[in-house]
């Protein structure tokens, strides 16, 4: 796991360096560096900045894009795509697409754009049958949790609908009740653990719920706080066979940034990060996980790397309009 921490406090050094004027919130500079690490992909600062500045120079004027929450939009496509700039119209084209379709324009939906084109290609026509059926997600989230479900869901409802999961509303609720029962407190991050464990179909809902309870107890007997924010790390972590998970490593990766300067005050984002790492890890070393799993792993780190961006966004949304197109 250590070469996901040293790739990662190496980029946010160099980003920090160059950078640490021209953003105002830190998390936004880990965000950036965490997606280099997760996907171990060689950091270049000169052509990350130019995808940047394209952005800049093709969005519409007065679009929110424009504004730093462009730096990371830069970083999904250049970690997603081998030559990121060229698929910027291909961005734009399915933004527009999702603003037609009424999703509220705005740095969510960027988001949700970089989703669905790194989901299903760059073909503007396979766009609609997916952009519909995450509009229907969204809907049906909302309707069952109206004062939890915002335009930050955007992005996860868009990777539900992509990765082709079926009943999505019905098994999220199915989860959301299950674990409520189990102790865990209902609301929106209660939600956002049912959504990730409904891309989990290999496995039964009584072993995912009971897998995911389980793994709330090893926080607190390891030493991280089981803090409502942490339920979506503990449904990922869930995915790990129980008789190879060891949260000890977990606690380990957390401690080390929590001493590492930078990092000190971030220990939310450090706890998501070093689960994120440590689950990353186990899927490129461990002999124990099925292939299929293997899959869904990957999309739920996906999910909680969206998330997670989402949730950044939301600090820059503070300071910028989100009423841009």
């Amino acid at each position: 796991m250590q070469e996901y921490m040293l790739k990662y406090i190496e980029v946010y050094e160099e980003l920090r360096q160059k950078m640490k004027w021209k953003v105002t919130d830190n998390k936004i500079l880990m965000t950036i560096a965490s997606f280099y690490a997760m996907n171990q992909k060689p950091f270049q600062m000169e052509s990350y900045q130019l995808i940047a500045e394209e952005i800049k120079r093709q969005a519409r004027a007065f679009s929110s894009i424009k504004s730093e929450s462009r730096y990371i939009a830069a970083a999904m496509l250049d970690v997603g795509f081998e030559q990121a700039e060229k698929q910027i119209p291909a961005w734009f084209a399915a933004y527009d697409e999702l603003a037609s379709a009424k999703f509220r324009k705005g740095i969510f939906t960027y988001i949700a754009a970089a989703v669905l084109i790194k989901n299903s290609g760059s073909d503007p026509t396979e766009y609609r049958p997916i952009i519909t059926k995450a509009k229907e997600i969204y809907e049906g989230m909302k309707k069952e949790h109206f004062f939890l479900t915002f335009s930050e869901d955007y992005p996860l409802a868009m990777l539900l609908a992509a990765t082709q999961t079926d009943h999505v509303i019905e098994s999220n609720e199915r989860f959301y009740d299950a674990l409520n029962r189990n102790g865990f407190r209902k609301g929106n991050h209660l939600q956002m653990l049912s959504h990730i464990l409904t891309l989990a179909q290999e496995e039964s809902a009584e072993a995912l719920v009971s897998r995911t309870t389980q793994v709330f107890d090893q926080f607190k007997e390891v030493g991280i706080k089981q803090k409502t924010l942490y339920y979506p790390v503990m449904g990922m972590l869930a995915m790990i066979p129980p008789a190879e998970l060891d949260m000890q490593e977990v606690y380990q990766a957390y401690e080390q940034l929590n001493q590492t300067k930078p990092f000190k005050w971030q220990k939310d984002l450090n706890a998501t990060l070093a689960a994120s790492f440590y689950v990353k890890d186990k899927l490129e070393h461990s002999t124990f996980i099925e292939s299929s799993l293997f899959t869904t792993i990957e999309t739920i780190l996906q999910a909680q790397q969206a998330a997670m961006t989402a949730t950044i966004a939301a600090a820059v949304v503070t300071t910028n309009s989100n009423s841009g197109s």
